[in-house]
């Protein structure tokens, strides 16, 4: 059955019957010319929207499945409110799809997205299905919540502050080359690509103890880093040999004659968060996510990114992945 077959208000039908409000600050969610939900007192509003174009981002039943499509749609916008130090709350969805599209695949993609949402306490409330030609096209906005005064922000890097990552980098740009190359095996970088996992919790801690600065990782750390040295008008000086790098990236990298910091500088994708903290704060943050990694430091500068391999420096342009 294709989505021509029961129209537009019988897609949209069926797609909120499978998505569920369970917030009490929802007044009004889909059904409506507008959602309408509850602010938290004390608390400052945090917008982020990303968009997933067909052929652009994802190659379906290549590099993804549309229930992968739906999840990362969501969790990339998820991903930008951890870096902000926010509690996402709602979303609201914005699809373009083919009329010959199956129901059966547009219900998988708001599965994928649904799941997401579940795991992380956030209601989709609304959105807008019209029709495309050829290619889908998702749009989601994310709403979420911060204390006053402590959103996590690119220009709060300071001289002192360490600079660290949440986890390994560079296995969801591994992974989508792994799919693309039709190699068998390599699960855990295919599924970093496919299946991201926003560091909410983080996120929320880096902003209670309101130092330092945040960015999520989604299209390398050469972008994200020089972004955050622009921004706080600082360098950073980060170390290769302190990036936490998986055992599957290397041994994918070593199969392939491919560099294993190509993959973390410019790979993207991986919805990690580099962040900079005082080293004290930094010390007391690890107790409670053990995996975070020290990669480098900031020093007073004029916004660039230090690359330190071998005893030799070198300035890291930001060639991270972009759309043009």
């Amino acid at each position: 059955m294709k989505i021509s077959d029961v129209g537009e208000f019988g897609i949209i039908r069926m797609i909120q019957e499978r998505l569920s409000v369970s917030q009490e600050n929802v007044v009004v969610g889909i059904g409506d010319d507008g959602a309408v939900y509850r602010t938290t007192p004390g608390r400052e509003q945090v917008a982020v929207i990303d968009t997933m174009v067909e052929g652009e981002h994802f190659i379906i039943h290549r590099t993804a499945t549309w229930h992968a499509v739906g999840y990362k749609a969501v969790a990339a916008n998820l991903s930008d409110l951890a870096a902000m130090g926010a509690v996402p709350t709602q979303a609201v969805v914005s699809t373009a799809l083919a009329p010959t599209m199956e129901v059966s695949e547009v219900l998988a993609m708001y599965d994928g997205m649904q799941d997401v949402c579940r795991t992380y306490g956030v209601n989709i409330i609304g959105g807008d299905t019209v029709m495309a030609k050829e290619s889908a096209v998702i749009t989601v906005t994310a709403l979420g919540e911060v204390e006053a005064g402590r959103a996590l922000l690119r220009s709060g890097a300071k001289a002192g502050d360490i600079v660290a990552v949440s986890h390994t980098l560079g296995d969801a740009g591994a992974g989508l080359d792994v799919l693309l190359s039709g190699t068998a095996g390599y699960e855990s970088l295919v599924r970093a690509h496919q299946y991201p996992v926003p560091q909410i919790q983080l996120g929320r801690i880096l902003a209670a103890h309101h130092g330092g600065c945040a960015n999520d990782i989604s299209d390398g750390i050469a972008g994200e880093a020089n972004e955050i040295a622009k921004a706080s008008h600082a360098d950073l000086v980060l170390y290769a040999e302190s990036i936490p790098v998986s055992a599957a990236l290397r041994q994918w990298c070593a199969q392939e004659k491919k560099d294993v910091f190509h993959y973390v500088l410019q790979g993207g994708e991986d919805y990690e968060l580099i962040f900079t903290l005082p080293p004290e704060t930094f010390s007391a943050v690890r107790r409670q996510f053990p995996n975070l990694t020290p990669i480098g430091r900031v020093c007073a500068g004029t916004g660039r990114v230090r690359w330190v391999q071998d005893g030799k420096e070198s300035i890291v342009p930001p060639h991270g992945w972009t759309h043009f």
